[in-house]
Parts: structure tokens; sequence; C-alpha cells
């Protein structure tokens, strides 16, 4: 971690001396490199504030390169991909956790606000991006001012590998801000366009991160209430799909079924059932995936102890 710090503090030095001129770039170019082989290695860690304390440096570092090389795919996918990650596996949780905390109103207002922020920057970043390989009729947030199908319609545009991976990212992100604002009919009625998005996306590349985009098609169909549309039993039926082509090795997959659809469907058994597979998971064996897993079985023991808050008690000779 310390060798990393010092390498993007000297780039950093190189940005400055060199600004406005080509060893600039040519430095990005060699830092981007460096950290797409180097990226998946923060999922070996075993410590989750380390890696949270590390984040925000490298959201800052996205950033100078999201400026200094605007049409790399690889920039644009690590920027969105940080972001999406930041907000989701560390400030949502603050957020959560503050609730469960009982703490006050103003606490869990500033986490919820600032991971909206990550989200929105995120599906910023990444729309930037698609915009300027396809900036007609306004790029795709002018696009969806004509509806539902003109949308659709010029989603399907994108379809590079590449591209559908800068969408997943846009998409994981949009759907994640829905999330933070259930209560608020506006986001809601994006929902549609952000599951045309998903289903684009599953098209493509749908076993893309651990089945990603499976799982995100899931999520989206029990995103709204059933009073609004959502399909949580499809969504059971589709996040067992995704659980079961990666292996049940990703944990988050069973912590949001466990939230989305075991909790709207009142089923108390699978609830109960997930967490607890969820925490008797060992991270070690899988360490490629250990922090995010971490991070799933944190919100697994929180979610654990508010089963009773969740669900009416259980029957005599129910659950044990």
């Amino acid at each position: 971690m310390q060798v990393r710090k010092c390498f993007w503090r000297a780039l950093l030095g190189v940005f400055v001396l060199c600004s406005g001129c080509d060893l600039q770039l040519m430095a990005a170019s060699t830092s981007v490199a460096v950290a797409r082989r180097a990226a998946p290695g923060i999922n070996y860690m075993r410590d989750p504030e380390i890696a949270e304390a590390a984040i925000p440096s490298v959201i800052q570092q996205n950033e100078a390169l999201v400026y200094l090389l605007p049409d790399d795919a690889g920039v644009i996918t690590s920027a969105v991909r940080v972001y999406a990650s930041y907000g989701y596996g560390f400030l949502e949780d603050k957020m959560e956790q503050a609730e469960f905390d009982g703490a006050e109103e103003q606490v869990i207002e500033h986490y919820r606000q600032r991971a909206g922020l990550a989200y929105l920057r995120a599906r910023e970043i990444a729309f930037q991006w698609l915009d300027r390989k396809r900036p007609e009729e306004g790029g795709i947030l002018g696009v969806q001012r004509k509806g539902l199908e003109a949308f659709t319609q010029h989603i399907k545009k994108f379809t590079s590998e590449e591209e559908a991976i800068v969408l997943f990212w846009a998409a994981y992100s949009w759907a994640r801000y829905i999330n933070l604002n259930r209560d608020k009919m506006d986001a809601l009625a994006d929902l549609p366009y952000v599951s045309a998005i998903a289903d684009h996306v599953n098209a493509i590349i749908p076993s893309y991160y651990d089945y990603g985009p499976v799982a995100l098609r899931a999520g989206l169909m029990a995103a709204a209430p059933p009073a609004l549309g959502g399909r949580h039993a499809e969504a059971k039926a589709e996040f067992e799909r995704a659980i079961q082509l990666s292996g049940r090795h990703n944990l988050l997959f069973l912590v949001t079924e466990a939230r989305l659809v075991a909790v709207p469907l009142q089923d108390r058994a699978l609830y109960r059932s997930l967490l607890e597979e969820v925490l008797r998971f060992d991270v070690d064996s899988k360490p490629e995936h250990r922090l995010p897993n971490l991070l799933a079985q944190r919100r697994a023991r929180r979610y654990l102890a508010e089963i009773d808050n969740l669900f009416p008690p259980e029957e005599e000779g129910g659950e044990s």
C-alpha cells in the first residue's frame, strides 16, 4: 500500500511539472496500464478499513486520468467502478449502520447524500464517454426525454464489449441511486430506463463481473414495491440463477437477495438461510473475492440482527 501511495504521488508530481506537455499523457498512459493490471489486487485485502481509507485517493487519481484521457475505455471503467464500489461498499454501509444504531437523522442523511453523489458522478462519467461516441439527439439523457422506446433503441446502438461494460456500471450506479430514493416517485420513474440498459448489457456480456448483469436485472425486478410493479418472485429466480452461475462465492448476491427479495416476500426462512450461508462462508477459500465478501459478511451480521424487526415472530416449531 505504501509503495502504491508513493507511485501515485510521484505520478502527480509528473502531472504538475509537465503540465501541457506530451510527457503528461505518456505518464498517464503508463499509469493506466499499471493500474489496470494491479486493480484486482484490492480484492485480496483483509482489512476493509484500509481499503476505505485508500479509495478517496484512488478516486482523485481516476478523476485526473478521466480529465487527461477522456476517450480511454479503461480509464472510464475504472473511474465509474470505483465510485460505484465506494458508494455501496462503504458510504451506504455507514448509512445503514447509522440507521441500525439509531443515529440522528442528519448523520444518516449525510451518508445517504454522499452515496448518492458518488452514484451520480459515476453515471455522469459513463454517459459523457458514451455520448462522445453517439452525441445524436442530446445523448443518453436527452433521448430519455423522448420516452422509453426511443431510449431503448438508442442504447442498443452501443454494441461493443467495452461499451457494454461502461453501460453496466452506469446502470448499476443509477439503480443504486434509485434505491436510495425509493420514496421519490421521480426516481422510481427512471426504473424502466435502467432496466432497458440492464437488459441490453445482459444480452452482450452476461458473465461479466461474476454474472453481475444477471444480478443487476434481478435487483431491478425487485426495486419497486409490489404495488408499483415490483416482480419479487421473478427476482428471486433470477437472483438464484446469478448465485448458481457464480458458484455461490459472490456473497453480495446473497445479501442483496435477502434484502430486496426475502423482505418484500416476507420469507423469513429464506432471509435467515441466505444470511447464515454468508456468515458461514470461509472468505479465505476465495481470496480473490476476500474484500467484497468481508463487506458482505459485515452487512449480513447487521441484517440478521434486524430479523425480528422485519418479519412477524416465527411460529412455534419453525425456525431454530
